[in-house]
């Protein structure tokens, strides 16, 4: 687990260092909006909590969505950074494992009665083609 709560931590690094002049910045050369930075940097350190508590499915559905929102956001990004942060990114979600346990509940069969062998209480001789 320490090696997803490192990778979130790289990505709150990056968001929050390139969003943290003195004053707010659009996009462009500068670095990430300061806005941007800071949901970013937040989404991260949801990921790595619920990394770190064991919880990979929500990690995971985090980090996708935190993929979604830096490509959605990739004009208001510097070009500088878009690969390092798109990269980042996509190695956290590709580090993320979701293993589901499936509980299968299944009702008991009813045993079945203990076999009757064949009834064989028919007359001799009732046969066809047979003389009485």
């Amino acid at each position: 687990m320490s090696r997803f709560v490192t990778a979130a931590t790289l990505v709150v690094l990056v968001t929050a260092g390139c969003g943290g002049a003195a004053r707010p910045q659009a996009s462009g050369a500068g670095g990430i909006p300061r806005v941007l930075a800071r949901e970013w940097a937040a989404r991260a350190s949801a990921i790595a909590d619920a990394a770190a508590a064991g919880n990979g499915c929500r990690a995971l559905r985090l980090a996708n969505s935190l993929r979604d929102r830096i490509i959605a956001e990739d004009a208001r990004l510097p070009p500088r950074l878009r690969s390092p942060l798109e990269a980042g990114v996509n190695a956290l979600a590709d580090r993320l494992a979701c293993t589901q346990t499936v509980t299968v509940q299944t009702t008991p069969q009813k045993p079945k009665p203990p076999h009757k062998p064949p009834d064989h209480h028919h007359k001799h001789g009732d046969h066809k083609g047979e003389d009485r």
